[in-house]
């Protein structure tokens, strides 16, 4: 990876970025059209991915939109935004950069709205004219797990990922792709029958020429790797489509899944194949940026598994003995196991069909004339309050 440690260009980028930071830290919405302007690339492949189902943004006032609705101040929880920039992992040749980073966003919300909120949320549940077991056990998970938001305190922490891929034009760095992902212990965007809504999964956009088509195929070896789950086939596997190097960056869906390294690596995917299911990337829609021996992407997924009643038991042993377990408060753990218990109970009720929308994004570079992955992140969608909150 030295060829990708440019000294030079990790400088002029961490600027880049700092000033990004401190946009996010003023909020100035008077500077968001001039700042959206000068700062991204219009080159044929620009993206930008909120955290919500519906925040894909392919053009400069769709990017103005999602900037400005982190930076409003009603109704949002992105308040104060930390990229935590000064640890994140940079990498950069003399004409495309990428950096990976996990920040804080910290808000203050009080006990007396929370409360407000769920009693409004529990009341429609309840006051829908179909009545249900699978209502009354939504309706409690989300009682439940207000009383253990409230218990926490008035002051958020929520982790979040952002990466994105920078292109020198005319001597000025430019972002060219960029996706922010909240972590979310629910199933949010979960759907329970195969006729789902096609635009979950379908690209608007897609652009090719021979490179590109070049890139595709390699995901296409990554989706079969996905689709025959081997486990036999890992390590053969992991030298068709990672970059072998201890610089390797994966990003999973979980808070504490940023894995660096051949091995973290290995174990993720080997987690995947054995825990998760059918997932499949929409390979044909990827969108697909190719620049020198760096090229980029992102596109859509779709993860669809079956989970019986007996597997949600031993989640919900499985959990509760993890939390048990953990150095929290005992006042805390019984907190969480309650919640926990009562989510699960929700989406078993539900039924046994598991269908996730989610991204898949990365960074693939040249070597000895084989394109390989350097950096993925597989992400799901997330509205509203983050699911996943630091409590210390």
């Amino acid at each position: 990876m030295e060829r990708y440690k440019n000294i030079n260009s990790i400088k002029e980028v961490k600027e880049i970025l700092q000033n990004f930071q401190e946009l996010y830290a003023k909020k100035d919405m008077s500077q968001l059209e001039t700042f959206v302007k000068e700062a991204f690339s219009l080159q044929d492949g620009l993206a930008v991915l909120g955290s919500g189902m519906n925040q894909w943004c392919f053009n400069t006032d769709d990017i103005k939109t999602l900037i400005s609705s982190h930076w409003a101040n009603e109704n949002n929880y992105w308040r104060e935004i930390d990229f935590k920039f000064e640890e994140a992992k940079i990498f950069a040749n003399e004409n495309v950069a990428w950096a990976v980073t996990i920040g804080n966003i910290r808000n203050t919300l009080s006990e007396e709205k929370q409360i407000e909120e769920t009693i409004n949320k529990v009341k429609d549940i309840l006051g829908r004219e179909k009545k249900s077991k699978e209502n009354a056990l939504e309706a409690v998970s989300k009682l439940a797990d207000t009383l253990r938001q409230v218990e926490d305190g008035e002051n958020y922490v929520w982790p979040f990922r952002f990466t994105c891929v920078l292109i020198k034009e005319n001597s000025t760095w430019k972002f060219h792709q960029m996706q922010f992902s909240l972590d979310s212990e629910s199933w949010t965007y979960r759907f329970i029958d195969e006729n789902y809504d096609k635009s979950i999964f379908e690209m608007s956009k897609a652009n090719s020429d021979k490179d590109i088509e070049e890139i595709r195929r390699v995901l296409q070896i990554f989706q079969d790797g996905y689709t025959k789950r081997d486990i036999n086939y890992i390590d053969e596997y992991m030298k068709e489509v990672f970059l072998l190097d201890e610089e390797l960056v994966v990003i999973g869906t979980d808070a504490d899944e940023l894995c660096l390294g051949i091995e973290a690596t290995r174990g993720i995917v080997d987690s995947d194949w054995k825990y998760w299911g059918n997932f499949k990337l929409n390979v044909e829609g990827a969108i697909i940026s190719v620049k020198d021996d760096v090229a980029y992407f992102t596109t859509k997924a779709i993860l669809d598994r079956i989970v019986s009643n007996e597997e949600i038991l031993k989640w919900i042993s499985g959990t509760a003995k993890y939390t048990f377990e953990s150095e929290k408060t005992p006042k805390h753990k019984l907190r969480i196991v309650l919640c926990d218990i009562l989510d699960l109970l929700y989406q078993s009720e539900r039924g046994e069909t598991f269908i996730t929308p989610m991204r898949f994004s990365g960074v693939l570079v040249k070597k000895d004339g084989r394109w390989l992955l350097q950096h993925v992140q597989y992400s799901d969608y997330a509205d509203g309050m983050p699911g996943v909150r630091i409590v210390k």
